[in-house]
């Protein structure tokens, strides 16, 4: 068996005749580095194709690592939210009362 690698057409149709690089080493410790963000497609030579020996590997940007969540300390409560929990249910209750004195005209 051999290793190869193929644009999508040649991946498509089993053409093995141009490949972009030969990653055969022999005994079966073919490494192939896939480190840059696009799909390879990989073929085997000598008519394997045609019986299903190929792969597509589409290689993704790793997700950015979770950000550690604060940690809530028993501090005093603060002035904002203090106004927050105050001033935010209180603009909702103006809003509703203009909208039905609107409403009303």
């Amino acid at each position: 068996m051999n290793v190869l690698e193929v644009n999508k057409t040649d991946y498509e149709n089993c053409i093995a005749d141009h490949p972009l690089h030969n990653w055969t080493t022999g005994a079966g410790r073919d490494v192939v580095p896939l480190n840059v963000t696009r799909t390879y497609y990989f073929i085997s030579g000598k008519g394997f194709c045609f019986g299903g020996m190929k792969v597509a590997i589409h290689v993704h940007n790793p997700p950015p690592p979770p950000s550690a969540s604060p940690i809530r300390s028993a501090s005093p409560v603060r002035f904002s939210t203090f106004r927050s929990q105050i001033f935010v249910p209180a603009l909702f209750a103006v809003a509703a009362v203009w909208d039905s004195f609107l409403m009303a005209l």
